[in-house]
């Protein structure tokens, strides 16, 4: 058994590898200028632009909250501090507080290509949690680049809470050829536009970037005892659902997408079941089972 976990450690480690060409994509490097903690480049935030006016608030942070747990030891932690606004900042509120933003840049406000990319990436991959206050909406962003020119871009926002860490999944529209991207995340609505701007103390954590392939830790995807099994995991069109005991009550099944709403629910009549999931685009989701004695969700992942 040991000889198994160490082979499939190492399988995964290597495809960890293969499909993070982000720079520092779980955040495990960190640097200190000033006397100030910043993820390594080429991960800029406005931990150091902010100290000159004042601020002692570090809004960007590195977190042993991390996930998943196998895979390194540390996360993104950005925060919102709406305390330092100032009459200036009731008109320009996200450059007058201490908020939280990072992004892929050469320095604070570059726009462009940052770090090479190979291949051709379609879908941008990774975890967060989201505690929103006073309807802060999160903002996410990728851009890909050829020759210095935006070929494909996409964003994901929301206000919803996320307390508990989920993946995210950003598609990317189709394009040619690409050699270089930008990302970015903030803490807040970055966009022109209501609710542009921090309105609360909002906390946005970030782990673990990939692209076209959710990173799965060792001991999430394999050794975990659970009361149901799914399989094929990742599915693309029909998933086989085993419970181990046998049913002496109702049985739920409820599938909630990363933002975590619900967006389907069925009873189920058999300890085994197909369940067709072809109507769910390609990223992630949570399979509950809920009976009248136990509950208990798994990852599913879906990738046609």
């Amino acid at each position: 058994m040991k000889k198994l976990i160490l082979i499939l450690s190492v399988f995964f480690a290597i495809t960890i590898i293969a499909n993070a060409q982000i720079p520092n994509n779980s955040f495990e490097n960190w640097i200190t200028q000033n006397e100030i903690e910043i993820p390594s480049v080429p991960w800029v935030t406005n931990n150091l632009q902010e100290k000159p006016l004042g601020v002692t608030f570090n809004p960007v942070t590195k977190s042993t909250d991390h996930f998943p747990n196998d895979v390194g030891s540390y996360s993104l932690r950005m925060e919102n501090n709406i305390s330092y606004l100032s009459e200036i900042g009731e008109l320009l509120p996200y450059w007058a507080c201490s908020y939280g933003y990072t992004t892929t840049a050469f320095y604070p406000g570059f726009f462009g290509p940052v770090f090479p990319i190979t291949g051709h990436p379609n879908t941008l991959y990774g975890y967060y949690k989201f505690i929103p206050q006073n309807n802060d909406t999160m903002f996410f962003s990728i851009s890909l680049y050829y020759n210095g020119v935006v070929v494909s871009s996409a964003y994901l926002s929301s206000n919803i809470t996320v307390s508990d860490w989920a993946s995210f999944s950003i598609p990317l529209p189709s394009y040619v050829n690409a050699d270089s991207a930008q990302i970015g995340f903030s803490a807040f609505n970055i966009e022109s536009g209501y609710p542009s701007g921090p309105h609360g103390n909002s906390i946005l954590y970030i782990d673990n970037l990939s692209f076209d392939n959710l990173i799965i830790g060792v001991s999430e995807n394999i050794f975990k005892s659970s009361m149901f099994t799914l399989s094929p995991n990742p599915a693309s069109d029909l998933i086989n659902l085993n419970m181990d005991n046998p049913m002496n009550s109702l049985t739920i099944v409820n599938i909630y997408n990363v933002s975590g709403a619900l967006i389907r629910s069925e009873s189920i009549l058999t300890n085994q079941q197909q369940i067709n999931v072809a109507d769910l685009s390609n990223g992630f989701y949570l399979i509950e089972i809920k009976t009248k004695d136990w509950t208990e969700k798994q990852k599913l992942i879906i990738k046609k």
